[in-house]
C-alpha cells in the first residue's frame, strides 16, 4: 500500500508542475507541490509502519478526490479533473481497506 500512495504522491505533484507549465498557474504549482509533498511523508511513514501515515494519506485522497470532483463538475473535462478524481477514489478506496479492523 505504501507503494501505491507513493506513486500517487508522484502523480500530484508531476500533475502541479504540468499544470503550472500549460497555463502558468501558480496555485496548481503550490497545490501540487504541498498535497504532492505531505503524500511523500505519508507514504513515508506506512513505510515505516506508522498508523498517522495512513490515517493522513487516507485524510489528503480524501480531500484531494473532493476537490478533482468538484472541479470534474464545474468544467465537465475529463481531463485532467475527471482522471484525477478517478484515480484518487481508488486509491481512497484501497487505503480505506487496508486500515485494520478491530475485532469486536
Amino acid at each position: 500500500m505504501p507503494l501505491i500512495v507513493l506513486i500517487y504522491s508522484i502523480l500530484v505533484l508531476v500533475g502541479g508542475w504540468i499544470g503550472h507549465l500549460k497555463t502558468g498557474s501558480m496555485a496548481s504549482l503550490i497545490s501540487g507541490l504541498t498535497a504532492g509533498s505531505l503524500l511523500l511523508v505519508a507514504a513515508g511513514g506506512m513505510f515505516w509502519k506508522r498508523r498517522w501515515g495512513t490515517y493522513s494519506a487516507l485524510l489528503l485522497t480524501l480531500i484531494l478526490d473532493g476537490f478533482f470532483t468538484y472541479r470534474f463538475l464545474i468544467t465537465h473535462k475529463f481531463m485532467p479533473a475527471g482522471l484525477l478524481s478517478l484515480i484518487s477514489l481508488v486509491v481512497l478506496l484501497l487505503l480505506a481497506r487496508s486500515i485494520p479492523r478491530k475485532k469486536v
